[in-house]
């Protein structure tokens, strides 16, 4: 994987991490449960999801995830799930992403946060928002969501889904939104 996209997947699962105190992760709600077609399962430590098959295994700082081909701008689309413990409240959680994400992201901006149901969790946020990606003289806006979530176990996940904005949609994101889960 070239030494870019592991960077921004890093400072990605870093600004969760730094956010909730823990491991990055996630879990879905709603839609029908199973593997659409074309996807493969993963499993990991109290979640599951499924990405486009075609993608490849991704593990960064201990976070488990898929990564697509490259796109617009060089970049790959992601998903990403870590896991930890909870150190500080969901609100705070969200508040510390969306702050961190502020600093360190050029023109970042939130354009969907909401409370996400999420079963089996206590809580569950969601933040959908676009940044532009700096690499050298070029410039690509990339769209991301995070879903946080925090069991009544004390667990804290992040699923991270980030692609360019021209790619989102097309990498399949949001249906690997929809098949998120944590296990019981």
């Amino acid at each position: 994987m070239p030494q870019v996209i592991k960077t921004m997947v890093l400072a990605a699962l870093l600004v969760a991490l730094s956010a909730c105190g823990s491991d990055s992760g996630g879990g879905a709600s709603g839609g029908g449960g199973g593997v659409p077609q074309g996807f493969k399962r993963l499993d990991g430590p109290g979640y599951t999801l499924a990405y486009p098959a075609s993608w490849q295994p991704l593990e960064v700082a201990g976070s488990h995830g898929a990564q697509g081909p490259k796109g617009t701008g060089g970049l790959a689309p992601q998903a990403a799930v870590g896991r930890g413990k909870v150190t500080a409240p969901l609100n705070l959680t969200v508040n510390g992403l969306k702050a961190d994400n502020r600093v360190r992201r050029a023109a970042y901006k939130v354009v969907r946060d909401a409370p996400y149901h999420l079963d089996g969790a206590k809580g569950a946020h969601l933040v959908e928002a676009t940044y532009n990606e700096v690499t050298g003289a070029k410039t690509t806006p990339v769209r991301t969501i995070d879903v946080l979530a925090q069991t009544d176990d004390g667990v804290a996940f992040d699923l991270f889904l980030r692609a360019p904005e021209a790619d989102f949609d097309r990498a399949g994101l949001r249906k690997v939104l929809t098949t998120f889960r944590l296990k019981p």
